[in-house]
């Protein structure tokens, strides 16, 4: 193995590390999950390069193009990520869907080269420098990870670039805003010089891009360490920047605060387990939007957070007035799908499991008798 492999392939052990330690921190399992793919992808990555630098995908053609889908998940999965965590917005399975469309043509296209034997793998690979029929599509799919990147991070860049250097009297907010802005502005740098190499045909652009990579994940292990909180910071930004122009002006929003009590207490919506957003803002006669932004910015929680509290309560209650019927029955009639997520949800709301909260709410009853 020469230098050049050997340096990505610590990139691929230190994403993959990180990867599975994310997964063991203390945050939500959709935040865990989400992170953690993002390293997973972007170690991925790698792999591709270090197959196409040590010409081992000569040997076994068949790896070529096998990190692109994963690497094209990398920009919709971090946005999903930012809109999830960061703004405090729902996103539904449609448009997740939506923005995962091209990873599904990717691997639609490269089926073909996958599966069409060896002396078909071997004569696409050889006619990738003339750029004939479908060679050409394999040199396409290579560079849409970057597009992808860009496409994603440069909007953002653009939209939040002035509240990112204004001046903050909180010094490690005004810092970590800074530091977001540089790291990303690298990203996008990094990207950018390897996209124009392979359109250019310029190998030693690709191969800088490409022995940035591990150097990112380094760095953005290394910030995350440093202002663990930075992430914080950067969403309270984003969010003031989605509602700056609100889209309440003008409404009641006591009116919209008692409905919606209202749609809780009475109708008891939650109960639905399929309840969404769009469903809920129909019923109070809002938009998406709308409906979001009264839930972050006027009551401080997420639509999930929201509607979880309210199923919650009514669990506490039910937990002690039928102590006969099972944990799982209540968190159906309540509205979570699983257990699972009836007992985080529980956890995160009440500071204990439905099965301690009733153990505990019996034992203290029983000790009132004497």
């Amino acid at each position: 193995m020469d230098l050049e492999t050997a340096y990505l392939v610590f990139g691929i052990a230190f994403g993959c590390i990180w990867s599975l330690g994310i997964l063991l921190s203390p945050a939500s399992l959709g935040e865990r999950t989400r992170a953690s793919l993002i390293m997973f992808c972007s170690s991925f990555w790698l792999v591709g390069a270090a197959t196409f630098l040590s010409g081992l995908v000569k040997t076994y053609p068949i790896l070529y193009g096998i990190h692109i889908p994963f690497a094209l998940g990398i920009a919709p999965i971090l946005y999903i990520h930012f809109q999830i965590t960061l703004l405090g917005l729902e996103v539904s399975k449609k448009e997740i869907l939506l923005h995962f469309l091209p990873n599904l043509l990717c691997v639609i296209l490269l089926l073909p080269f996958w599966f069409g034997g060896e002396e078909f793998r071997l004569r696409t690979l050889q006619e990738i420098a003339q750029g004939r029929y479908y060679s050409s599509v394999l040199v396409f799919l290579q560079i849409t990870p970057k597009i992808s990147i860009l496409s994603y991070f440069l909007p953002l860049l653009w939209i939040y670039r002035s509240y990112f250097f204004r001046s903050e009297q909180d010094e490690n907010e005004e810092r970590a805003r800074r530091m977001f802005l540089i790291f990303i502005c690298l990203v996008c740098f990094v990207i950018f010089w390897g996209l124009t190499g392979s359109i250019l045909r310029r190998i030693e652009f690709v191969k800088e891009s490409i022995f940035s990579l591990p150097v990112l994940l380094v760095i953005g292990f290394l910030l995350s360490q440093r202002e663990p909180n930075w992430l914080g910071f950067v969403g309270k930004s984003l969010r003031e920047v989605r509602y700056k122009k609100s889209r309440l002006k003008g409404m009641d929003e006591s009116k919209i605060k008692d409905r919606l009590e209202a749609l809780m207490k009475r109708e008891k919506v939650y109960a639905d387990e399929d309840l969404t957003l769009s469903q809920l803002a129909e019923e109070l006669g809002l938009t998406n939007h709308q409906l979001s932004e009264f839930l972050n910015q006027r009551l401080s929680m997420k639509f999930s957070d929201y509607i979880n509290s309210w199923r919650v309560e009514e669990a506490k209650v039910l937990l002690l007035e039928d102590p006969d019927r099972s944990i799982l029955a209540i968190s159906e009639s309540v509205g979570f799908n699983s257990k699972s997520a009836f007992n985080e949800a529980f956890k995160k709301f009440a500071d204990s499991t439905p099965s301690e909260f009733r153990k505990t709410a019996v034992s203290y009853k029983a000790s009132l008798k004497f």
